[in-house]
């Protein structure tokens, strides 16, 4: 990856009883950003040890291509849903690759 790729782990955590809605959403935001442009990578893991938490990989061609799908149609759509209530934890992290392929 180059220099110039910006890579998000954002860490979900949902309330009690509403693991099933966020998860829907977060799919359903997940086949949306796939397409997006200098989206290189999307993807949604779920622990195996505690189901409430997911974790979203992202890797983007640059920092102003992922700054435009934070405030994109595909993220709107998605906090219209409400899923802000659906968190009981969320964290980001911007990562800039130090070793490894």
């Amino acid at each position: 990856m180059s220099q110039s790729t910006l890579t998000i782990i954002a860490i979900t955590t949902a309330k009690p009883g509403k693991e099933a809605a966020l998860r829907a959403a977060q799919e359903e935001l997940v086949a949306e950003t796939l397409r997006e442009d200098g989206c290189l990578r999307y993807e949604l893991h779920q622990s195996l040890d505690d189901d409430r938490i997911r974790i979203f990989v992202e890797t983007w061609a640059s920092e102003s291509q992922w700054r435009a799908h934070m405030e994109g149609a595909a993220m709107q759509r998605f906090q219209a849903r409400g899923v802000g209530d659906y968190f009981a934890d969320f964290a980001l992290h911007r990562l800039n690759q130090i070793a490894g392929s």
